[in-house]
């Protein structure tokens, strides 16, 4: 083995080195803003109002024909007088 390659060796461990404890510092960064966002999530649902408990239910399928079913005949309706 030479000596520049002890050499080079030496400044890739280095380089390494400061690899890894950019990352890891990343790494906690990262943690504390997840948990920064978990708790900011937490507060908003706090403040946000919560939906009444009586509130019927959405609408069904029997509902939606009926919608349908009276836009069409709207629109035969219209088409038939216009033309």
């Amino acid at each position: 083995m030479y000596r520049d390659d002890d050499a080079a060796h030496t400044e890739r461990a280095i380089a390494l080195v400061d690899e890894i404890a950019r990352l890891e510092r990343q790494k906690i960064a990262s943690a504390a803003a997840d948990r920064r966002l978990e708790a900011a999530r937490r507060e908003l649902s706090a403040l946000q109002p919560h939906a009444p408990a009586g509130l019927a239910e959405p609408p069904g399928l029997i509902t939606h024909l009926l919608v349908f079913s009276t836009a069409a005949a709207a629109a035969f309706i219209g088409y038939a007088l216009v033309f």
